[in-house]
């Protein structure tokens, strides 16, 4: 009886399986596309912000003794060295922009606290301004990095190689100091 009750058991359920497998088979590809597109995608946000950390840090380490000797691209490559050989493939990262500008003289003005100009009632009126001027010189950095597609997706929508580009990104570097206007 147990024997029995088995097979009307599995005769009612048969139909269903197979029709659980058909399902699954149409869905899959389904699935597989929704699981590949965003890899592609996610390999080019994590280069765009790997190679923005690495101009970055890039362009906070130059100095102007490099820019006046020359060799601000060796530091360029020196800092991705030291810094992100782990995260990119050095020989694919490539300077797009590097480039300093003549120094510059910035005048401003500062404001001393003077006892002559003492007043109780105008504390504003306590300060003498001095005139005073700096130097400093803007660097440009942009880089660049090449990458190759990973899925069909990747390659139909960003092409089989791609550029990944920082922004151009700018600082002032302090030539000369402090002069008395």
């Amino acid at each position: 009886m147990a024997d029995g009750k088995r097979r009307r058991f599995f005769r009612k359920w048969r139909g269903e399986e197979g029709q659980s497998v058909l399902e699954f088979a149409l869905v899959l590809p389904i699935l597989i596309l929704l699981l590949t597109v965003p890899l592609d995608f996610f390999i080019y946000m994590n280069t765009q912000m790997n190679l923005s950390s690495a101009a970055s840090e890039c362009i906070s380490q130059l100095e102007y003794s490099d820019i006046l000797a020359g060799t601000e691209g060796t530091t360029v490559k020196e800092v991705l060295e030291d810094n992100f050989a782990k995260r990119l493939e050095l020989e694919k990262v490539k300077v797009e922009e590097l480039k300093a500008e003549s120094s510059r003289k910035h005048n401003y003005t500062y404001y001393v606290y003077s006892s002559d100009l003492a007043d109780p009632e105008n504390f504003a009126g306590q300060f003498e301004s001095r005139p005073a001027s700096y130097q400093s010189s803007t660097l440009t950095l942009q880089l660049s990095y090449e990458r190759r597609a990973v899925t069909f997706w990747g390659a139909m929508f960003l092409g089989n190689t791609y550029e990944v580009k920082t922004p151009v990104y700018t600082r002032n570097i302090f030539v000369n100091g402090y002069t008395p206007g």
